[in-house]
């Protein structure tokens, strides 16, 4: 086409992934994450009851390893879902339910196959509820048992599940913040605010810090989505404050990392890349490989928006290797759209097309609405570069459409982009 979209004044892109940090033209930094579980670094995991006896023949390291086997292939590999799934298998070993079927759906688990385990949950919920008030908290448990199973594929059913759990056992705090992660992944951040919110009140109600940290971090998370930053930065020194306390290397890694994004938003960068170091250096001293992964994709982008895309695709290429061995298709599709990026950048376009769709195909298959509207903005930005606008105005609209339902800060910009085009076209004719 004739026409040229004028994007001069800056860089401009939408970032996505790893806390993702993208440069806008003026400077300031757009954190675009696929919640929660997102995204990113989140915030220490809940973890309700203890140890359960298992029947049937299965220890209950037999069924955490089961939980690892089914959280690795399809989802992020978080050890709040492995916990979740962990205790949904011991639970079902010890349901009320004909031996047979306990069984047949155990091994159906171990084949990856969840639906005869969903289907004797739902009973259990069922039969419980029937029962009355004095059932509840069990009808609650076979709830958050249901959703942990059917978050696995089907968001739809595992938001109904814990909505049901918090609605039958309302002081559960596990209940709400499982809630608010399923809110999140749907892009519905008023509500997993909401739901944030009475983790925290329980919290302090019960005076566990294990609980108030969670929620500040989540709460940290999420301003962080909507632009808030200084309650974004408040609520994860609360966090970071609770996890010092605590002793949590684990949780302080989570916000140091955090707050690392806050700074690089800011462009704070020399902070930013502080708090991304310490966060590595306790992911490394730990061995957690899921934040190491986090820490070098954080640390890419700061090289990425220091113009340093030799070192900002050696940071990406290794979180990108990392989660690929632990199978965490989120933090998959973050890396190839901040791969994206950097071949952008140095106008390597074909090869930015190529990680973008990449990162879309998985943010597709997941549902998320994030990574999908950061996908097709970052796309069109390709055809825009391109010259075809027809094409580039096609995926902003898509883009916008996403981040308006979700009440993004990041609609703002794709519009700014559809006028200038519209502009554009008109000064033209």
């Amino acid at each position: 086409m004739g026409d040229t979209f004028d994007s001069k004044g800056g860089e401009q892109n939408i970032a996505q992934g790893k806390n993702a940090i993208g440069r806008q033209e003026n400077n300031f930094f757009l954190r675009l994450l696929r919640g929660i579980f997102t995204q990113g670094n989140q915030s220490p995991a809940i973890h309700a009851g203890g140890n359960v006896a298992v029947t049937y023949g299965m220890s209950s390291e037999e069924a955490g390893k089961l939980a690892k086997e089914l959280v690795g292939p399809q989802l992020e590999a978080k050890d709040e879902q492995i916990k979740a799934l962990t205790e949904a298998i011991t639970a079902l070993a010890k349901a009320d339910a004909p031996a047979a079927s306990i069984n047949d759906a155990l091994q159906a688990l171990q084949q990856g196959d969840t639906a005869k385990a969903q289907a004797i949950f739902a009973e259990v919920l069922r039969s419980k509820e029937a029962e009355g008030q004095k059932a509840n908290k069990e009808a609650a448990a076979a709830a958050r048992h249901l959703g942990a199973l059917a978050y696995m594929s089907d968001t739809k059913a595992a938001l109904a599940a814990y909505q049901k759990a918090v609605q039958l056992d309302p002081d559960n705090a596990d209940g709400w913040n499982r809630l608010g992660h399923v809110l999140w992944r749907t892009g519905e951040l008023a509500q997993a605010e909401e739901a944030y919110r009475k983790v925290l009140a329980l919290g302090e109600a019960h005076q566990d810090k294990k609980e108030q940290a969670a929620a500040y971090g989540n709460l940290g998370n999420v301003y962080q989505t909507l632009g808030e930053l200084d309650k974004a930065e408040e609520m994860h020194r609360k966090s970071l404050a609770l996890n010092e306390a605590l002793g949590s290397k684990e949780g302080m890694a989570n916000q140091y990392g955090n707050l690392g994004i806050v700074y690089g938003i800011r462009g704070e960068l020399d902070k930013a890349e502080e708090m991304f170091r310490k966060a590595l250096a306790l992911d490394e001293a730990l061995g957690r490989k899921e934040g190491m992964a986090q820490d070098y994709g954080n640390l890419g982008i700061v090289y990425k928006t220091r113009g340093e895309l030799d070192k900002a695709e050696e940071m990406h290429r290794k979180s990108l290797e990392i989660e690929q061995a632990l199978g965490r298709k989120e933090g998959m599709a973050q890396d190839y759209g901040n791969l994206g990026l950097v071949y952008r950048t140095r106008g390597e376009l074909d090869k930015a097309e190529e990680m973008y769709r990449k990162s879309l195909e998985i943010s597709e298959a997941l549902g998320s609405k994030e990574g999908m509207a950061a996908n097709y903005a970052n796309l069109g930005l390709v055809y825009e570069k391109r010259g075809d606008l027809t094409q580039a105005e096609e995926l902003w609209k898509k883009s916008l459409s996403l981040f308006q339902a979700m009440g993004h800060p990041a609609a703002k910009k794709v519009q700014q982009w559809l006028d200038k085009l519209a502009q554009q076209r008109s000064s033209s004719h």
